[in-house]
């Protein structure tokens, strides 16, 4: 599929165009209750080759990963990790697991050197990835569009309350509103993992975010969902042909993607999306029948950064 210019297939959870809501709208993750405002019929939407888009890019003289993830909120970048047990055993403790001793100094190498070169930054240690596929604790792989944490500050310490705690909640707020602090932003490294040969079976699609309209965004929140049962603060997407979707075809293990999860600065009087919209999907193989596709075993690791005052 390399070199393909697109793909036509279909995105689930898009909302109708011209819908809009004065309210958070909650969405059953459960999927028992219907979304008011979501298309009945998944839309078929064009999802373009990132790898040509990236390819272009590298032509200009000025190309930088870092400018490509500024200019587009994403990036695939080449990496081989020498991390080998991807898997968390809960018995192992987290000081002990190659995510913490092997994988954290590579992405924050990424980080500094890679994505955010110059920038004065702090980066908490995270000790621990989402794995999915068969034979993990997340078997499923999230085929709706969505944004995770929102816009603003308060949308974020939200998620982390419902999510985990409401002291991990005030114990970032704290962080965020230290003097010295100016934005925050939490960025997923995605990647394929125990694969011996390139992804085709639900790949991820990421959505430009500077190709989507203000008024396409949509508040939003699952129910039964979050371990806490509060419902979760993230964002919807009404569907709009002109946004821009994009996936890396055939991703390998020795490539890991790059895209913004979440952003806020304190300067924002009034906030706006930065952040990548993103789904699973069904990539098309006319000529082969599902069964005989590899099922993708994946990662992502958010890393939350902390910009300082220079």
């Amino acid at each position: 599929m390399t070199g393909v210019a697109q793909v036509e297939t279909r995105l689930n959870s898009l909302f109708e165009p011209g819908f809009t809501s004065g309210d958070r709208v909650l969405m059953d993750a459960k999927g028992e209750t219907p979304t008011p405002g979501v298309l009945r019929e998944a839309p078929v939407v064009t999802i373009r080759d990132g790898r040509d888009l990236q390819r272009r890019a590298g032509t200009s003289r000025s190309f930088t990963e870092a400018g490509f993830f500024e200019e587009h909120s994403f990036v695939l970048l080449d990496h081989t990790s020498a991390v080998r047990d991807w898997d968390n055993d809960p018995a192992t403790p987290a000081e002990d697991t190659e995510i913490t001793r092997v994988y954290f100094p590579e992405i924050t190498s990424i980080i500094r050197e890679r994505l955010l070169p110059g920038a004065r930054v702090e980066i908490p240690q995270v000790p621990y990835l989402l794995r999915r596929g068969p034979n993990t604790p997340n078997p499923f792989y999230g085929q709706v569009a969505h944004q995770d944490y929102g816009l603003s500050a308060d949308d974020y310490e939200e998620n982390v309350a419902a999510y985990g705690t409401a002291e991990a909640a005030e114990a970032w707020r704290r962080q965020y509103a230290r003097d010295d602090v100016t934005g925050f932003l939490v960025i997923n490294f995605w990647r394929t993992v125990y694969m011996d040969e390139p992804l085709r079976h639900l790949p991820l699609t990421i959505c430009d975010p500077y190709t989507v309209e203000p008024r396409d965004v949509i508040s939003t929140g699952l129910t039964n969902f979050t371990p806490t049962g509060r419902p979760s603060n993230q964002l919807g997407l009404r569907h709009n042909p002109e946004q821009h979707w994009y996936y890396y075809p055939r991703m390998n293990t020795g490539e890991v993607l790059a895209f913004k999860n979440f952003q806020c600065w304190k300067s924002d009087l009034r906030p706006k999306l930065r952040t990548c919209f993103h789904s699973a999907f069904d990539e098309p193989h006319p000529l082969e029948p599902p069964d005989v596709l590899s099922e993708r075993q994946s990662c992502e690791y958010r890393v939350g950064v902390y910009f300082l005052k220079d």
